[in-house]
């Protein structure tokens, strides 16, 4: 028996001596092996192993959870009795329960064994190619590390679901500098299966630090107009993270709050814009499990424009009476266009390319505002320059609505295939 099952099948076994009559026990280990570089200096390879037991108890349909970062006997079942002390004072929830398709697999995927060797030649060709070509940039920090996460999910009426996943992760944060000039902070980030890439050629990294260079003496943008954005794929991740916590998440479909509550079947997007969950797919670093313990599967969000399923849980559903959703969400892909981002730019008037953007929390009916950072003025189609102190404001739902064109070119960062995205209609402001 795996090491992990045998502490959350004894977890579990806690859990019904202390009154629960049903339960889930989470059992994982993480494990890390790093390279970090800070301060000017490349440190020391380091290895840091974590274990998390996290435990689920109903009585009834009354939940308690607890949690513990120990395999140690006591712990266990300190943990257990609390869940079950919780469940006997919290609330019935008819909601509440197990999943009803019993379960049992195991999923692995990646490499499980680090390569010290591979990891410290992509660090210092990092630093090398940096200081040789792009010797204007200066980096905050930046890790190459190995994670080998394991986990077993648990739960009473037999479900046993085993994941064993090892993969790289590669980030740096930089700035770009010349004399008393600099470009903001940038970054970029990519979590692959073997060092056998140059990692600066990782997630389009490249040419981020190019565009970073070409930021360092930014202008201020003048004046206030409604003109076109075009977003990089990793600024428009964080978009399509906010759509789906705005407006397809469980929290949101409970309390009624989703603008998208009754759309299931409806255009929400522009006809060109199709925007799927894959969980499974080789190339990305996906769950295998949902965290309620479903096996999860590939989905369509919106295709064709069209709203085909929200990011919808077991309990969520059960509250809602909507179809829970085959996937726990993330493992974004966004199908590309016919234009290469150089037609994209030459077809914009006046707009921005915006490769970050800093702002607030999106309001329920997913109004938006903030800076747009590390970011383009286009006029007439050309890149006139790095531009500050631009804002942008606009509604998440009209924005995949007014959506034109997306580029033909995609990056894959490891955990999502995205393009570059132009939106029409969006206010810029500048000073």
């Amino acid at each position: 028996m795996n090491p992990n099952e045998a502490i959350a099948r004894k977890c579990l076994s806690y859990l019904t001596a202390a009154g629960a009559t049903q339960g889930v026990c989470v059992a994982s280990v993480g494990t890390k092996t790093e390279f970090y570089y800070e301060s000017g200096s490349l440190g020391l390879l380091r290895t840091v192993r974590n274990v998390t037991v996290s435990v689920k108890a109903l009585v009834g349909t009354r939940k308690g959870v607890s949690s513990v970062n120990s395999f140690e006997e006591e712990d266990l079942k300190r943990a257990a009795e609390e869940a079950v002390s919780g469940a006997k004072i919290s609330k019935e929830d008819p909601a509440e329960g197990l999943p009803e398709e019993i379960t049992v697999q195991s999923f692995e995927k990646g490499p499980m064994v680090p390569d010290p060797e591979a990891m410290l030649l992509r660090m210092t060709e990092f630093f090398d190619e940096l200081r040789e070509r792009y010797p204007a940039v200066s980096v905050d920090s930046a890790s190459l590390d190995h994670t080998l996460a394991e986990s077993v999910y648990c739960a009473t009426n037999g479900i046993c679901l085993t994941t064993r996943q090892g993969a790289y992760s590669f980030s740096p944060m930089f700035m770009c500098r010349e004399g008393e000039h600099t470009s903001s902070f940038n970054y970029f980030g990519a979590v692959f299966d073997a060092p056998t890439t140059p990692v600066i050629d990782l997630a389009g990294g490249r040419g981020i630090i190019e565009d970073s260079l070409k930021q360092i003496n930014p202008a201020p943008l003048s004046g206030k107009f409604v003109g076109d954005v075009i977003f990089t794929p990793a600024c428009f991740a964080g978009l399509l993270g906010s759509v789906e916590g705005n407006f397809l998440s469980d929290s949101v479909l409970i309390d009624g709050t989703s603008i998208w509550k009754d759309h299931l079947g409806k255009r929400v997007a522009a006809p060109c814009f199709t925007w799927s969950s894959r969980p499974r797919a080789e190339e990305l670093t996906g769950g295998y499990f949902t965290t309620e313990g479903y096996v999860a599967e590939d989905m369509d969000i919106i295709k064709d424009g069209v709203l085909q399923n929200f990011v919808l849980g077991r309990y969520a559903s059960k509250k809602t009476g909507l179809k829970r959703s085959p996937s726990g969400g993330g493992c974004y892909f966004v199908e590309g266009g016919t234009e290469s981002l150089e037609e994209m730019i030459a077809s914009v008037s006046h707009g921005l390319l915006v490769a970050r953007f800093s702002g607030g929390d999106p309001t329920s009916d997913g109004t938006v505002s903030g800076v747009a950072k590390n970011s383009f003025e286009i006029k007439n189609g050309k890149i006139v320059g790095g531009v500050s102190e631009a804002m942008i404001s606009g509604n998440l739902a009209k924005m995949l609505t007014d959506i034109t064109s997306l580029s033909k070119e995609r990056i894959n960062d490891g955990t999502c295939v995205l393009p570059w995205v132009k939106i029409n209609g969006i206010t810029i402001s500048g000073k």
